[in-house]
Parts: structure tokens; sequence; C-alpha cells
């Protein structure tokens, strides 16, 4: 994701570089953006955008119990293709079998396909920081817990937060 001049540039991840720029008046599909792109060798191309769709087609997609779940989770999804934060923060609670993971899969397909769709949590800060350096989207999946220290590396990416580290085997 990228802002330029008022617009929003989506990279496709297609072999053809093509971006989908979004601007006041709708969207189009173009190719040779006016911004650069960084890709990961674990991104995957987009699903190919279609004009005159509904979100409400996601519905049946997705196990959210009400219609005010549904309008927060397309909230989310808004605010997640978003090119610079604050980024939303989505915590999917329920019981077992309820599609959890399930949803942060299809979910992640529409904003950021990877070749690793959900992950672990991190052993730490670090770990975290190289993560998300190759995603615009984190899915951390079957967190029976939070430890503080991931809470706060969490505010921190979707606010801008810095980090910072010393270069190996140097003081």
């Amino acid at each position: 994701m990228a802002r330029l001049g008022g617009r929003v540039y989506l990279d496709m991840c297609d072999p053809g570089w093509r971006v989908v720029e979004v601007h006041e008046s709708g969207w189009r599909a173009i190719h040779g953006p006016p911004v650069k792109f960084v890709r990961s060798p674990a991104m995957r191309a987009l699903p190919e955008p279609e004009a005159g769709e509904s979100v409400d087609r996601l519905r049946g997609y997705v196990n959210v119990p009400s219609d005010d779940d549904f309008i927060l989770l397309v909230a989310w999804l808004v605010g997640a293709f978003r090119p610079e934060g604050p980024y939303p923060i989505l915590r999917v609670n329920g019981e077992r079998g309820s599609a959890k993971s399930t949803l942060c899969r299809i979910l992640r397909e529409l904003i950021d396909p990877n070749e690793a769709l959900v992950r672990s949590a991190p052993n730490g800060e670090r770990e975290l920081i190289v993560s998300a350096q190759n995603a615009h989207l984190l899915v951390l999946d079957n967190l029976s817990l939070m430890p503080a220290w991931l809470s706060d590396s969490l505010c921190r990416l979707s606010t801008g937060g810095g980090f910072s580290s010393r270069a190996l085997y140097t003081d």
C-alpha cells in the first residue's frame, strides 16, 4: 500500500506489477505505478478486483454472530487497507470450532495473501518485527494468552512506534 497525491495504490503482487489506484471517484487497475513497492518472496497475488460487487457478499463467508459484528469487521477491513498507520488491531474470540482461524485466513487472503496465512506467536520482539517487515497484515493464531510485551509491541507496530537494535557482533 502507498499514498501519493491524494491517491492510494495497492500492489496486486502479480508478475506484471499491476496496481489498483484508488481515488475520490473510484478505482482502476493500472500498470507502471508512480510509487515503488517492496515484495517479500512469500507474497502472493491478490484476487482480481471486480467492479459492481458489494461487501455484503462477504457476509456468507464469515462466521460473525450479528449484523453489528459484521459492520465492525468491515470497518476493520477498510482500516487495514490504509497505506500508513495507525492500523486497527482485530481480536477474534470464539469457542473451539467456531471458524476463527478460517475467518482470519479469509481476511488475510483479501488484504495480504501470503504463503503463511497464519503464524504462531513470536518468541520475542525481534521475531515480531521481522514478521511485520515482511507483511502488511500479521495473523497470530491460537493465542491462549497474550504476554504484556506482545500486547505492547503490537500497539507500537499499529501506531508507528519505533524499534532499533545494534548490528550483529557490535557493541
